[in-house]
């Protein structure tokens, strides 16, 4: 019997570092090498859907965290066939950093390379997810799609009364004061409260910032829809907040005028069986309840549509 088992733990060892590599060599091919010559123009289509987020080294692996849309954007920037791109967005936000991460990246390409990047939305396209589309050229949303919620979320849990119900006491230990600001096991002070509120006011101006750089208005044109509010494609058009409504091919038609060229090829990812499991792992996590994925972390900070 122990023998049985120490064979079946050998073999799932061995699939697992067999689909390890597979994992890492497909990153490296989704990336991509590009060709020496070029037989035609083309504009590339890049599909970013769910939260943008800076993962650990597992969930890297099957999922495409802000690294991986930085990396895959960098290389379609500097391929010299590549005139210009359509970013797809379908994503509700993510944390702060990595959407600024990628926000500055476009922001930073777009300058070294002088090409056009423009945002299509086809459904959803809230929080973070806007905060990375004004870093485009252009935005042009499908009829029916859902834009904006502007604003910044951090979550802060409290379960001090129920542990104190089940007869749980836990003993902190600290350094300094503040040390376990934001601790879900003891109420939070009034100037911890405050520290987090300017953490949320500062994010928020970034946001606000990137807006009337990304999209030229004023402020005061700005705070009419950046009060957390989502708006239907014709009212965010109305809003200035997005350039047109229409299909995909209205988005490849604004990088076919920018660029000033009529016969293009079109660039797509090409599904592989690693984006098959990413699906079904971004399924399964979709079925994780608000609570557990709160328990996983001390407190969420994100530019995030709830």
């Amino acid at each position: 019997m122990k023998n049985n088992v120490n064979i079946i733990i050998m073999i799932l060892f061995i699939i697992s570092v067999i689909l390890g590599f597979a994992i890492i060599i497909q990153r490296r091919i989704d990336i991509g090498k590009m060709p020496i010559k070029h037989k035609k123009d083309k504009i590339a289509i890049i599909d970013l859907r769910g939260e943008i987020f800076y993962a650990d080294v597992p969930r890297a692996m099957l999922k495409k965290d802000v690294e991986y849309y930085v990396e895959k954007l960098s290389s379609l920037f500097q391929r010299s066939d590549v005139k210009g791109i359509v970013l797809k967005i379908n994503s509700p936000g993510g944390s702060v950093a990595a959407v600024q991460r990628l926000y500055n990246q476009i922001i930073k390409m777009k300058q070294q390379y002088k090409k056009p990047i423009v945002c299509y939305v086809p459904e959803l396209c809230a929080s973070g997810g806007y905060y990375v589309a004004v870093a485009c050229d252009k935005i042009i949303c499908a009829e029916g799609s859902v834009v904006g919620s502007i604003g910044v979320l951090l979550q802060v849990g409290n379960i001090n009364g129920l542990l104190k119900k089940i007869g749980v006491n836990v003993e902190i230990i600290k350094s300094s004061k503040y040390k376990d600001m934001g601790s879900p096991f003891r109420d939070m002070l009034p100037e911890e409260k405050k520290m987090f509120q300017d953490l949320v006011n500062a994010a928020y101006e970034q946001f606000i910032a990137a807006i009337e750089k990304g999209r030229n208005l004023d402020r005061q044109d700005i705070l009419k829809f950046a009060d957390g509010g989502i708006y239907i494609a014709n009212k965010a058009f109305e809003l200035k907040m997005v350039d047109g409504v229409g299909d995909e091919n209205v988005a490849i038609d604004e990088v076919k005028k920018i660029t000033k060229i009529e016969e293009v090829e079109i660039l797509r990812e090409k599904t592989s069986f690693i984006d098959v499991l990413r699906q079904a792992m971004e399924e399964r996590q979709q079925k994780i309840s608000g609570m557990t994925k709160f328990i996983r972390q001390k407190f969420a900070f994100e530019y995030m549509l709830e």
